[in-house]
């Protein structure tokens, strides 16, 4: 049976308390996670549904927050002084969509994954990181309401999906908090200095997408973008790469 949103919102209370967590509260969240879990299934259906109609070089990925994740998310909430309503986080269940799309290309999927759901009778909000970003992270968010709960869609292009890798390994290696705009946990000012450098890097890859897109009318937008992209899109990869190289040597230092 669904927890209520009142009973939600008082187990993340008990969870958000730091030391051990309770065997009972670990136990219903993890109940509330099956909610979720059928809930991004059928999400997922959808979504599938509608690639499958297109001919495009699309990615689908889906993933469910784990509990430790969730506990961990509202303690930092907690520690900043913003106590966070579990009941109303809207990236526990998530679907991510990315490819060699133009960002028209990127509207005309948001607003097909809008029309899906809304035909469903689901409400759907739109959460725009392109004009916005968080830390330079920019991407389109689809967040949907079904049953009380929520389901977030992000749709990404190439250079955007990319970006965001290379800044979840940074973030790996030297806090999650950083995604959140948090100092980091090790580094100091050497990876805030990082960080800033990636925040320039998504301003440059998203104005060379706008570029490119307004010389849609004289030549192919899809590959205008990878043309105009691809010296950006090589340094990422190099920078993915040494980030990985590093985690997996202190990896192989920590056994």
């Amino acid at each position: 049976m669904q927890m209520s949103k009142s009973a939600v919102q008082r187990l993340g209370k008990r969870l958000e308390v730091p030391g051990e967590a309770p065997e009972e509260a670990l136990g219903q969240l993890e109940e509330l996670l099956v909610d979720y879990s059928e809930l991004l299934t059928a999400s997922r259906g959808v979504v599938d549904e509608l690639c499958d109609s297109l001919d495009w070089p699309l990615s689908v990925t889906h993933r469910l927050k784990t509990t430790d994740t969730l506990v961990q998310k509202l303690r930092r909430a907690k520690a900043r002084g913003s106590s966070t309503n579990l009941a109303r986080i809207q990236d526990i269940a998530g679907i991510r969509l990315s490819g060699n799309v133009t960002l028209t290309e990127q509207d005309q999927l948001r607003d097909w994954i809008i029309d899906r759901f809304e035909g469903q009778g689901y409400a759907c909000v739109v959460k725009d990181r392109r004009t916005d970003p968080m830390v330079g992270y920019r991407a389109v968010h689809v967040i949907v309401s079904i049953d009380g709960r929520y389901v977030e869609i992000q749709v990404r292009t190439l250079s955007q999906d990319l970006w965001a890798n290379v800044f979840e390994r940074i973030a790996d290696l030297f806090g999650r908090g950083i995604r959140y705009g948090e100092r980091p946990d090790y580094g100091g000012d050497a990876v805030v200095n990082v960080i800033r450098m990636m925040e320039r890097f998504s301003a440059s890859l998203y104005d060379v997408e706008r570029l490119a897109y307004s010389d849609d009318a004289q030549r192919d937008g899809r590959e205008a973008t990878l043309e105009a992209q691809r010296p950006l899109l090589a340094q990422l990869r190099e920078m993915l790469q040494t980030t990985e190289d590093i985690t997996g040597g202190l990896q192989r230092e920590g056994t």
